[in-house]
């Protein structure tokens, strides 16, 4: 049987590529073929999650609700130790007219109306312990006499 296609030489029909094109690309996570579809993702039981996340929005709604109701529970007022050495100074010195120098008072004391803290003073030299009383919401206070 004789073929009607010649080639260029016009002797034997032209061959057909020993090639094929490559194939799309693939979008996602490359298949080894070893994994099976229940060990690519892993699922979390619903009572599980319900134990770890109750508690949770419990706390944050416990939280929330006295913090609305209750005032100061979030912003907590403390006083700044340094205007707070530095106030009672004045005091001493001011109105009790006395010597006095290098107060010290503890850190961080919360404005609670009606706590008392004591603070140390050196007062014509000697050490001395200044009883402090809050008396207001907004930071004032009483100095007692040094004793």
């Amino acid at each position: 049987m004789t073929s009607s296609y010649r080639g260029s030489d016009g002797d034997s029909p032209t061959p057909a590529p020993g090639w094929a094109p490559a194939p799309p690309a693939q979008w996602g996570p490359a298949s080894t073929g070893s994994t099976t579809p229940s060990e690519g993702r892993r699922r979390f039981s619903r009572r599980l999650v319900i134990a770890v996340a109750g508690p949770v929005v419990a706390v944050v709604a416990l939280v929330a609700v006295l913090g609305l109701t209750r005032p100061g529970f979030l912003d907590k007022k403390v006083f700044d130790t340094a205007a707070l050495q530095q106030g009672v100074l004045s005091v001493l010195r001011d109105d009790y007219l006395l010597d006095a120098d290098l107060v010290t008072c503890p850190p961080g004391r919360p404005v609670t109306v009606g706590s008392r803290f004591s603070c140390s003073a050196q007062v014509a030299g000697a050490p001395k312990t200044i009883t402090v009383t809050v008396v207001s919401s907004d930071g004032r206070f009483e100095v007692a006499r040094p004793q």
